[in-house]
């Protein structure tokens, strides 16, 4: 199709249309007269020589083409919309804002606290809402504006997105304080032969078991759970041994009676980072926020 004899003014009444899944509310989401709505959609069919919309007995239905095309052109009117916007002046205490993040539940273990403490302290009109990432990548999430940032271990980003490093994170183990079987030092044949904890929501097997398949071994995970909130409980009420990242194992430790150990293996460490979208990158509650999360996390590495 040749843009220039398109009139982008249609796209802005597609939106509308395939938002609305109604011709007269469409006009009235735009500002348009009916009459104005309903030549603007026979110019949109005759020019994607597609129907867009067909009544059926659950009222007006976008077609196949339309639902295709809906998502695309919808994004790209965001985009506009922001770049032509006037970035608005951030003023921390006065400010009335609301964020959506995305985050693992480890990094909501992590920083969520700490951040409300500090919106409370420093931004009390800022709201904030958080989106579980689980293992999935965020990109799909920033592009369409879902979330306004994500933070995490994200080892396979697009260049396009932007990013920021936190900390770099490291495995530890965790064990109630009166185990039977480990004192002050954790052998790698006492740690093959404990029953292990896993926290994961799809996976039965991670780093650790590929570090001890080299090594011709295997560990037996006795019990999986989907989240972190459970398993310092888990610990305490059993023998089981947990290998979880350094930061959250010592946060457990200064709650509960558990011994934070070293792994007896090698084991990599991971980069945490944050990440936004490049629409976001000068503006200043974005940039705001994103220095805030800096500070936070360097607070962490002490």
């Amino acid at each position: 199709m040749d843009l220039r004899r398109l009139d982008l003014n249609l796209l802005v009444v597609f939106d509308a249309l395939m938002s609305e899944r109604h011709v007269s509310r469409a006009a009235d989401r735009i500002a348009l007269s009916q009459p104005a709505m309903s030549n603007a959609l026979s110019r949109l069919r005759a020019t994607l020589d597609d129907p867009i919309l067909v009544r059926t007995s659950r009222g007006m239905e976008p077609t196949p083409r339309a639902l295709e095309l809906h998502g695309p052109i919808h994004a790209a009117l965001t985009e506009i919309q922001h770049t032509l916007s006037t970035p608005a002046r951030f003023e921390p205490r006065s400010a009335q804002h609301h964020f959506v993040i995305g985050a693992s539940d480890y990094m909501e273990f992590l920083v969520m606290p700490r951040l409300v403490k500090l919106l409370q302290e420093q931004a009390p009109g800022v709201d904030l809402s958080v989106r579980s990432l689980q293992l999935s990548q965020p990109e799909a999430a920033l592009d369409s504006g879902e979330i306004d940032l994500a933070f995490g271990y994200f080892p396979n980003l697009p260049k396009r997105l932007r990013e920021a490093h936190l900390f770099t994170e490291h495995l530890a183990c965790a064990v109630r304080k009166d185990h039977p079987k480990v004192k002050s030092r954790l052998t790698l044949k006492q740690y093959v032969e404990l029953p292990h904890l896993f926290v994961s929501t799809r996976r039965r097997s991670g780093v650790v078991d590929e570090a001890l398949a080299k090594l011709g071994m295997a560990r037996r995970i006795s019990v999986s759970v989907p989240h972190f909130l459970v398993a310092p409980f888990i610990i305490v009420e059993s023998d089981v041994i947990m290998t979880v990242n350094s930061r959250i194992a010592h946060t457990y430790a200064r709650a509960l009676p558990i011994r934070v150990l070293p792994p007896p293996l090698d084991l990599p460490d991971f980069p945490i980072g944050m990440v936004w979208h490049p629409r976001s990158e000068k503006e200043e509650a974005h940039a705001w926020l994103r220095a805030r999360l800096v500070d936070i996390c360097r607070e962490l590495q002490h």
